[in-house]
């Protein structure tokens, strides 16, 4: 790639992911009053094949702000920012939330249980979290998604690079890199993205695919959804996907309708009788998240405006 990757240190980074991703991740001694915070938990190796689906090693990660512009139960205008993460390899590229690959990355440098538990904490506590995981064209071709609809678990596949692209020869440069705009529909929204070529992979951020450069921005034309490239950098992170048993195999379609019901109201829509155990915790940012069965369920504070409608 043509580009130097000490171009990220131009793009405005938010302050917790401001230093290089290697720096972040070393491991640092922790302190006694750190360790009586929480028992340690056992660190899970991304080689351990009854645990992992392992795909190899990233060769590059992009990471992005994920802005769902929505309203408070008030009507007033609210912007919730997500950090999303995407890991490419040689022949593909999987998305998750910042925080999983940042767990992928301490296992990955062999963290010690405490600082492991430190961020498993984050991930139980974080405001907002991007629950699904996209493997990008692996196996060839399709896209798997494993995501979530209430307490569900569910995985589903669909064509990879299905989008049909109309570049609207429109230019620009962003984040140092010259990009070209093109336009698609995708799950009942149009779509405005900024690719790339300098960066020459068919990957980009969500299901945002296809395209013969790296996307680096997008936004759909109701300005409620938007990817914005905050940071490229080297990566040899393992591209790892949890293994779940209880994950439920099932049809695009019918798993976003459910879906987005489940959204509006996710407690109304779990079964009372299915129900064994339940907990709550407490948001940093002062919101819930209701743990049953071992699930973890967020209950929406604002509006949801789903990614895909249809």
């Amino acid at each position: 790639m043509r580009k130097s990757i000490a171009k990220a240190a131009l793009i405005t980074v938010w302050t917790a992911i401001a230093m290089p991703l290697q720096a972040q991740f070393t491991v640092t001694k922790v302190t006694g009053a750190r360790k009586a915070e929480a028992a340690p938990v056992e660190v899970s190796r991304l080689d351990n094949k009854s645990e992992f689906d392992n795909f190899g090693p990233a060769e590059y990660a992009a990471l992005y702000d994920y802005n769902h512009n929505t309203t408070t139960k008030a009507g007033d205008a609210v912007t919730e920012t997500y950090i999303t993460a995407l890991r490419i390899g040689a022949e593909g590229a999987i998305f998750t939330d910042y925080l999983t690959y940042k767990s992928d990355s301490l296992a990955a440098a062999g963290a010690t249980p405490e600082v492991f538990s430190s961020n498993l904490n984050d991930i139980k506590t974080v405001e907002h979290f991007f629950v699904p995981v996209i493997t990008q064209n692996i196996p060839e071709g399709q896209m798997v998604v494993n995501d979530q609809a209430g307490i569900t678990l569910a995985t589903y596949e669909e064509p990879f690079a299905a989008i049909d692209w109309q570049l609207t020869g429109n230019t620009d440069t962003f984040a140092g890199y010259a990009v070209s705009e093109a336009t698609g529909e995708y799950g009942g929204r149009k779509w405005s993205v900024w690719f790339t070529e300098e960066i020459p992979v068919a990957f980009g951020p969500w299901k945002l695919t296809g395209l013969p450069g790296l996307v680096l921005r997008a936004a759909d034309s109701e300005g409620q959804h938007e990817f914005k490239l905050i940071q490229f950098v080297k990566s040899n992170v393992p591209m790892a996907r949890v293994k779940d048993v209880n994950r439920v195999k099932t049809e695009r379609d019918r798993f976003i309708e459910q879906r987005n019901k489940s959204a509006q109201n996710p407690l109304g829509s779990i079964n009372p009788e299915s129900i064994t155990n339940m907990g709550v915790t407490k948001t940093k940012g002062g919101g819930a998240r209701i743990n049953v069965n071992g699930i973890d369920v967020k209950v929406p504070e604002n509006k949801v405006l789903p990614l895909e409608l249809k």
